[in-house]
């Protein structure tokens, strides 16, 4: 199946779905970045009354929206994974929601890169048979470098068992598209549409111009898929090693493709290339760019005064009144409003043992008024007034919008 047709699969699909999301948004309580720092998330949630002292839902028919960047840095990844996963059932059954998307540490550790892993993370994956995994993937590991003439003497050994410590392993394939968190993970969208407010982890950018919230998830998810695909056919054809990350695949792809256009080329590595050909380009995919919705900064660097009508463009082609992004920590703290009251920055670095001035934060939206919870005070950042813009937008968008929100 091409890449173009799977992700008007995926597009049709999410299209089909968006009745279930449709309806009078209420309450929202939405949280930026938590990168593995479980007790920060936990003791903003029960500040905003979303759960009580057990870690149970008591929000009703709120919608927990939370904004991606679980991964990387802190230490309690596996905790707020298994509590995510948990809340959401427990809020659908009490007629909330929780809605989480991906962002960029989200991807990276699918694709097998960990540079961002704490090392004690492994530490939580660790069972009684881990060594007894980790011995006998070195073997393959060892079979595929002496394929290649490469060292497997005791200094190659131990410099790969330190780079792939007990738990490695586990944690891997807890990320593969079967595994307990990479199923879970891949089936998140890019950015979630609730009402009239958009929820995205870097934001809109001119890249995704003409893209609606649909195509932009549903071509997430196609790459993530056509990635997994030629993951696999690169290692059942030892053509990379069974631990391979994300920029050994790279690598791989662009190898393989500069010889598959050599004169000497053999037939074997023209059919390699012609199997690797959708992740030509693999940079300038939506999930890996820097202009992409998970990597984009523009809300928070774009000048105001020079971009703010380009950055309305954006929301008003999707159909939004407002977009909540995270991705970028803010250096004091602070949830900060930009672009006419139309964007709002939520991430205030939540662990604080590496973003200094860093503390847990919420937003809370609430008929039509926009207030930044903490964990000592609250503040009314926006009031009912920005709800009304919608005769000022172009009119398809306009019926767009109302639609949504009915």
């Amino acid at each position: 199946m091409s890449h173009r047709i799977q992700t008007a699969l995926v597009a049709l699909f999410l299209l089909l779905a968006l009745p279930v999301a449709a309806g009078e948004a209420g309450r929202i309580v939405a949280v930026g970045d938590v990168h593995g720092n479980f007790d920060g998330l936990v003791s903003i949630l029960q500040e905003a009354g979303i759960i009580d002292a057990d870690l149970r839902w008591i929000g009703g028919d709120a919608t927990y929206v939370q904004l991606g960047d679980l991964f990387d840095r802190g230490t309690q990844v596996r905790e707020t994974l298994d509590f995510l996963m948990r809340l959401q059932t427990e809020a659908k059954t009490a007629g909330g929601r929780v809605e989480c998307v991906l962002g960029n540490h989200e991807t990276m550790n699918l694709t097998g890169f960990f540079r961002d892993v704490n090392p004690e993370v492994y530490g939580e994956f660790v069972d009684s048979k881990s060594e007894k995994r980790r011995k006998k993937l070195w073997s393959a590991v060892k079979s595929y470098l002496s394929l290649r003439d490469e060292p497997v003497d005791d200094a190659a050994r131990d410099a790969w068992m330190t780079g792939h410590p007990l738990g490695w392993l586990e944690y891997a394939e807890a990320l593969e598209p079967k595994g307990v968190y990479g199923k879970w993970l891949r089936n998140l969208p890019v950015g979630e549409m609730i009402g009239s407010a958009l929820f995205l982890h870097g934001g809109l950018s001119p890249d995704v111009a003409g893209m609606s919230v649909v195509e932009i998830n549903a071509e997430v998810a196609s790459e993530m898929k056509t990635f997994d695909t030629a993951r696999h056919y690169l290692v059942s054809q030892s053509l990379v090693p069974p631990t391979a990350s994300f920029t050994e695949i790279a690598d791989m792809v662009v190898a393989i493709t500069y010889w598959a256009n050599q004169e000497d080329s053999t037939d074997l590595i023209r059919r390699q290339a012609d199997q690797l050909e959708p992740l030509v380009g693999i940079d300038d995919w939506l999930m890996m760019s820097a202009e992409g919705p998970l990597w984009f900064r523009g809300a928070t660097r774009w000048d105001e005064a020079l971009q703010g009508e380009e950055m309305e463009a954006l929301l008003d082609g999707v159909g939004a009144e407002v977009m909540v992004v995270g991705h970028t920590p803010d250096r004091e703290g602070t949830i900060r409003v930009r672009f006419n009251n139309r964007v709002f920055l939520i991430d205030t670095g939540m662990l604080s043992s590496y973003y200094e001035g860093g503390r847990p934060s919420a937003l809370e939206i609430d008929g039509g008024v926009f207030t930044a919870i903490y964990l000592d005070h609250r503040e009314v950042l926006v009031g009912g007034e920005v709800l009304d813009k919608a005769a000022e937008m172009p009119p398809g968008v306009r019926e767009l919008r109302v639609a949504a929100t009915r």
